[in-house]
């Protein structure tokens, strides 16, 4: 929605736009590929999806993986790589209407992580028709519409898992005040009180990152370098705080009586959805290279 919101056309964003933002329609973003084709994934500029145009259209043919939403979604963004050699080269995005023919979903794996409706699709793209009106922007320019999703969908990610463990910290809080072991209740061990004493510093650490972020984005920024940092420093903590609280609880904390254990799960997965804690410290280490370059005159 924010993507359309900033770069769809006044007839993309009341074809696309509206039935997303009434809460009548889910979207899909096509874009990760198949590690075996040497697809994009964490670098996507190894895109192997292509797009050309024919006529008014374009077509497109390729394989995208990771596809999340993509059963049951209405709306879809499809990004390729251009093989037009003019100023139409280069990463291209468009809106396509769903279910289409000419994108069929191939396999549904079985992730760690259950809460996303529609999965986390593989799907196979052959010969979709695409208008040349349903392209997202102009051609050529779809790596650059992907970094001014990035930084609120990572956000997102941020603010919901964090709630998800403010609530599995409830959850084992509750239950260290309940239960006895040796005598006293759980709380009263130093070895547990200290796992929720350091839930606490890391909740409300994650918060203050993304209020900070979200404040840069509030500026018209793009956020980029605010928002790699909060999601590593949020997706670490969290998945801190989602350790501890199955090990506070034991042996309930990884049955499925509470949501402490699919918690665990999801916060596993976020360590790696939206770029993995590696890739955004090195590109953070870049940075630091470059202002340090440019301090000192080089």
């Amino acid at each position: 929605m924010y993507l359309l919101g900033h770069v769809g056309s006044p007839a993309i964003k009341s074809k696309f736009l509206t039935p997303l933002v009434d809460g009548s329609a889910r979207s899909v973003f096509f874009m990760t590929e198949p590690a075996e084709l040497q697809g994009a994934g964490s670098d996507p500029s190894m895109m192997i999806t292509t797009c050309r145009r024919d006529g008014n259209h374009w077509l497109v043919n390729g394989r995208k993986c990771f596809s999340t939403g993509a059963d049951g979604a209405k709306v879809g963004i499809v990004m390729a790589q251009s093989e037009e050699s003019d100023s139409a080269g280069g990463a291209c995005m468009f809106l396509v209407e769903l279910p289409d023919p000419a994108i069929r979903i191939t396999h549904v794996p079985n992730t760690i992580d259950t809460s996303m409706p529609g999965g986390h699709c593989e799907v196979s793209i052959e010969n979709l028709r695409i208008p040349s009106d349903q392209m997202l922007g102009e051609a050529g320019e779809g790596f650059k519409y992907a970094q001014v999703r990035l930084s609120p969908a990572r956000l997102s990610h941020c603010m919901r898992w964090l709630g998800a463990c403010i609530r599995a910290h409830e959850i084992a809080t509750d239950y260290a005040n309940r239960r006895m072991a040796f005598g006293k209740l759980l709380i009263d061990h130093e070895g547990v009180g200290f796992m929720l004493a350091e839930n606490m510093i890391d909740l409300k650490q994650a918060e203050l990152m993304i209020d900070w972020a979200a404040g840069v984005l509030d500026t018209g920024s793009l956020g980029t370098v605010e928002s790699s940092m909060a999601k590593v420093a949020v997706s670490e903590a969290l998945m801190r705080v989602a350790d501890r609280c199955v090990q506070v609880m034991g042996g309930l904390g990884v049955t499925d009586k509470t949501i402490v254990e699919q918690v665990f799960r999801e916060v596993r997965a976020f360590r790696i959805y939206d770029g993995p804690t590696e890739v955004h410290k090195w590109s953070l280490a870049k940075k630091v290279k470059r202002d340090w370059k440019k301090s000192h005159g080089q």
